[in-house]
């Protein structure tokens, strides 16, 4: 009996507790490329505090100004430690390394192969991706052959022969 009435009060007092939230400034974290930083500006304009930005160990105060009338805000950028490669291609089967997705597949001349000391290969590509294979099914592979390199199921990778229907699985090292 005694928990009915603080089951009420609690539910009326909800909407009193509740705090606006920016959406703008939400919107404008979303434009924040480094992950750690936007993440950091999530959860600043959550908390309600104002939006800074951090340039080599300083705290610098940025008061993100969005006028309501406007449709998009402005970006927040943030320079990343890492380098982009120049070319998509160089990217493919990078994925566990947080590196974005591109295309289903790859063709390159192979190079250089070598086998790893379980009998696995090691591939070198022209384009200088090395892969080496997933288990140690029998593969004959030579240098100056193309292969294709295609996405599999779960994020795995097949490696053919340009005109063999037989592949392998391998992974980007």
């Amino acid at each position: 009996m005694k928990k009915l009435p603080i089951l009420i009060f609690s539910v009326l007092a909800l909407p009193l507790s509740a705090v606006e939230i920016n959406t703008q400034a939400l919107k404008a974290c979303s434009f924040v490329e480094n992950d750690f930083q936007r993440l950091q500006c999530y959860d600043q304009v959550i908390a309600g505090k104002e939006l800074t930005t951090t340039k080599k160990g300083k705290a610098a105060k940025s008061q993100v100004n969005v006028p309501e009338h406007s449709a998009a805000p402005a970006p927040v950028k943030s320079k990343s430690v890492e380098t982009a490669p120049k070319k998509a291609e160089d990217n493919f089967g990078l994925e566990h390394r947080k590196v974005e997705k591109q295309g289903d597949e790859i063709t390159s001349v192979v190079t250089n192969v070598k086998k790893h000391p379980h009998g696995e290969l090691i591939v070198t590509l022209e384009n200088g991706h090395i892969w080496q294979q997933i288990g140690n099914d029998r593969f004959i592979l030579k240098e100056g052959e193309t292969v294709v390199i295609s996405r599999g199921m779960f994020n795995s990778f097949i490696m053919k022969v340009e005109g063999r229907n037989r592949g392998i699985k391998v992974k980007r090292k």
